[in-house]
């Protein structure tokens, strides 16, 4: 796929120095979310979507890393900065764990106003986020784990075990344990598995 063609499948502008990107998959999974569970799934998803990116460039902004890219795609929102990876290790595991640490703690005052159904979507952004799959908060700190402790030709091995493992083991307590799950939940789990899986082959 050539640049032109990638560029078609995006709506693309600049805030100052940052570029802001949204693709055509971001705009087809909220519709999904929007169709199969109604509006208030589907706003709160995007409220803890991007509860979860503020926190992140939060903790970016206090260590005075500045924001070159934020995309907008089916599986969420990412966060681009060159600057990022020639950080202090501890300031970059600080960044990452930033969004998720925001979503759980959010998602314990929704829970205690009685807002059950937000406080859950929070702590599920929070959760899978953390999961080692794909370019996730989760699988980036695992990498970095990894990488100082296996050899260099384990490490891809290592990452692709550990994301499906957790992809299903998720999948399994979701279906066993949850009442009416819902379908949008089931949906991105199949879907990551698969993803996933075509990626890393």
């Amino acid at each position: 796929m050539d640049k032109r063609r990638i560029q078609l499948r995006m709506i693309q502008f600049s805030i100052k120095n940052t570029r802001v990107r949204f693709d055509f998959t971001f705009f087809a999974v909220m519709a999904f979310f929007l169709m199969t569970d109604g509006g208030a799934f589907g706003f709160s998803a995007i409220l803890a979507c991007a509860l979860h990116e503020i926190s992140h460039l939060v903790m970016m902004i206090i260590f005075s890393i500045p924001t070159e890219t934020i995309t907008f795609y089916g599986a969420g929102i990412r966060i681009s900065s060159e600057k990022i990876e020639r950080a202090p290790r501890l300031q970059r595991n600080i960044i990452l764990l930033a969004g998720s640490a925001g979503n759980l703690i959010f998602a314990a005052v929704l829970w205690v106003s009685g807002e059950k159904i937000a406080a859950f979507i929070n702590l599920f952004t929070g959760i899978f986020n953390l999961l080692p799959i794909g370019e996730y908060d989760g699988a980036v700190l695992l990498r970095n784990f990894v990488i100082r402790r296996c050899k260099a030709e384990n490490v891809d091995l290592v990452m692709k075990t550990a994301g499906i493992i957790s992809a299903i083991t998720g999948t399994f307590f979701m279906l066993l344990f949850g009442t009416n799950p819902s379908v949008s939940l089931i949906t991105t789990f199949v879907y990551l598995i698969s993803s996933f899986g075509l990626k890393n082959r």
